[in-house]
């Protein structure tokens, strides 16, 4: 179902209910080390300090028409929106820049979703804030680093880079990225979804590991293509994953992590794929899909529509595969969820939804779906159900919050499902463009 554009105050009664799937204040007291205590504690308090004056920003200045455009901006600056754009790099040839800005954009989502389950702080209240957003799904989230602010500012750095020192294009161009992302930055802090120490650690975040990518990328890219480089990219992956710290809350960070580097794995094997497929390559190139002036405008634009519909396709046929063999050979993994979960109940679910597992749950606000108001003796009751004060056992053992829906079956399923859009990005469409013949004559 298509998320509903909520732009006015009656999001707060949806974002109210949302909110009580926060774990009590003792949870936390139990499972967090000292240093993250006092990280979330320094954080919090400065986001408290902070939300009067967001509120007066937003008294002062929001407007109807400013409140559509910074939903549209923060549109630009969303990984979904990445995931649908970046593919279209490769289509076009840019081979190392293509690789390059996508794992730039992808391991922030990576960096900044792991420091917000680490920190686990929470965002601006509402109210008194307001929290102008296309989905209620972006309130589930923790709020420090802003994860926008982090993919916009690694993007913009790691491009304006390529247009000075690499294409010595004029200033203008990279000018005019920054004035965009300017805005989506701004735009995180209009709608109320962010404080502005929020977005300052997402710049942070972002900016380094450009400056990372720009000095180390050249590097890393002839690694993965040497001939064990799909094994060193596993490996790197796999303990990436099992660095997520589990955090008390049901923040969806962790799954957007696992398809984020997901995607990157299978780029990384795509890539080492055809650069060992000779017939595919162009003027002696093997690190890039080939493309020149010789393709006509229909032959690009049909380029994109097949690169697009195999990804969904994939999707779409891939999942309940996956999902399926993941429940039947990952028993190990699948019986750590806690059985007697359920939805919370500012969550309602159709009859034979996903959303009836805690899972379900987070990714049914994702998509908007099913919210009502919670009297406060169904949040108690949630509360005592499903976050019970862990006990010295399940500290050890690790067994709350987060880690169940890390591992479940259907996050489980998603590294293949990722993987396998990468995959087809590198490899698989241009092996289609070369049966088609829509490859550069060689």
């Amino acid at each position: 179902m298509t998320p509903r554009l909520q732009l006015d105050e009656d999001i707060d009664a949806s974002v109210k209910s949302m909110q009580f799937v926060k774990a009590p204040e003792a949870a936390y007291q139990a499972v967090y080390s000292p240093t993250r205590q006092l990280l979330r504690r320094m954080i919090a308090d400065e986001v408290e300090r902070e939300t009067a004056l967001l509120a007066d920003i937003q008294k002062r200045y929001r407007t109807p028409a400013l409140d559509r455009f910074f939903v549209f901006t923060g549109m630009l600056g969303n990984h979904a929106f990445f995931l649908l754009a970046l593919p279209f790099l490769h289509v076009f040839g840019l081979g190392v820049f293509a690789r390059g800005l996508t794992f730039v954009v992808l391991w922030s989502v990576y960096l900044s979703g792991t420091v917000k389950d680490y920190i686990s702080a929470p965002r601006p209240a509402s109210p008194p804030v307001t929290q102008i957003t296309q989905s209620p799904a972006h309130t589930l989230e923790y709020g420090f680093p802003s994860s926008h602010t982090a993919y916009v500012v690694a993007s913009i750095a790691y491009c304006s880079y390529f247009m000075q020192s690499v294409w010595s294009t004029h200033f203008i161009w990279p000018c005019a990225l920054w004035a965009v992302g300017l805005l989506v930055i701004l735009g995180r802090i209009y709608c109320g979804l962010h404080s502005f120490v929020d977005v300052a650690g997402g710049a942070v975040i972002g900016l380094a590991e450009a400056l990372a990518f720009i000095v180390l990328y050249g590097r890393i890219d002839a690694l993965l293509l040497s001939t064990a480089g799909p094994l060193y990219m596993s490996v790197f992956v796999y303990v990436a994953l099992m660095a997520i710290p589990p955090s008390l809350d049901l923040c969806p960070c962790c799954i957007d992590s696992v398809c984020a580097t997901s995607v990157t794995l299978g780029l990384a094997i795509g890539a080492w794929i055809y650069a060992r497929l000779p017939f595919l390559w162009h003027n002696g190139h093997n690190d890039r899909i080939a493309w020149d002036s010789s393709l006509t405008l229909g032959q690009n634009l049909l380029r994109c529509l097949l690169v697009m519909s195999l990804i969904v396709a994939w999707k779409l046929a891939s999942k309940p595969v996956f999902i399926r063999l993941a429940s039947r050979f990952a028993p190990a993994f699948c019986t750590a969820t806690r059985p007697s979960a359920s939805p919370a109940p500012c969550c309602e679910s159709d009859a034979g939804s996903d959303a009836a597992s805690e899972l379900g749950y987070a990714e049914a606000a994702r998509d908007g779906r099913g919210f009502k108001d919670c009297d406060s003796a169904e949040v108690a009751a949630y509360i005592e159900k499903n976050y019970p004060i862990p006990t010295s056992e399940s500290i050890r053992a690790g067994r709350y919050g987060t880690h169940e829906i890390m591992a479940s079956p259907e996050n489980i399923a998603r590294v293949p499902i990722y993987a396998g859009i990468g995959i087809i990005a590198g490899v698989v469409a241009p092996v289609v463009y070369h049966c088609l013949g829509l490859l550069p004559i060689h």
